[in-house]
């Protein structure tokens, strides 16, 4: 019985074991692919940047400025949902004197790079709030439940024994 339960609990590690064996080497293709695919993503990054920065110099102000705002609203309105109103107002007040800085003071292809980075956070964010509200944190509800059934059958066999 012991050993038949030891053995129950030594399955799952040597799964993982063999699966983590066997995917190593594509892990580790997949691992360059994606350092490849960043370095791609920067230098697209820069290609955009280099053609926003042909956008006249006013226009670019005005579009910063305005995200700078908009971005700074939503701030407040999602601070306001979670309760977290002072960093939210604060986070919007920056954002508003950057945008009106970069209105008044920024070189064309500076306002261009900070169009873009503003333009790229809060996609960012809006996508790993997304994805966070998304998350389900929970244990391997499977394992535990075939542990638990592993147990009562035990129990069940031991007690059926002993009894007779």
């Amino acid at each position: 019985m012991r050993t038949y339960i030891r053995k129950q609990l030594e399955l799952p590690r040597q799964e993982i074991a063999e699966i983590l064996a066997a995917n190593k080497r594509a892990a580790m293709w997949l691992g360059i692919a994606a350092g490849l695919a960043f370095m791609t993503l920067i230098t697209l990054v820069f290609l955009i940047v280099a053609l926003v920065a042909l956008i006249p110099r006013d226009w670019l102000g005005v579009l910063v400025l305005a995200l700078s705002i908009g971005t700074a609203f939503a701030l407040f309105v999602l601070g306001v949902r979670a309760k977290a109103i002072i960093p939210a107002f604060v986070g919007g007040i920056v954002l508003i004197a950057i945008g009106v800085a970069a209105f008044l003071w920024l070189p064309q292809l500076v306002l261009a790079a900070l169009l873009l980075t503003i333009a790229l956070a809060v996609g960012a964010g809006a996508t790993g709030f997304g994805g966070y509200s998304r998350l389900e944190l929970h244990g391997p509800t499977r394992t535990i439940k075939s542990m638990k059934e592993t147990v009562q059958w035990a129990k069940q066999r031991l007690l059926g024994r002993s009894a007779s």
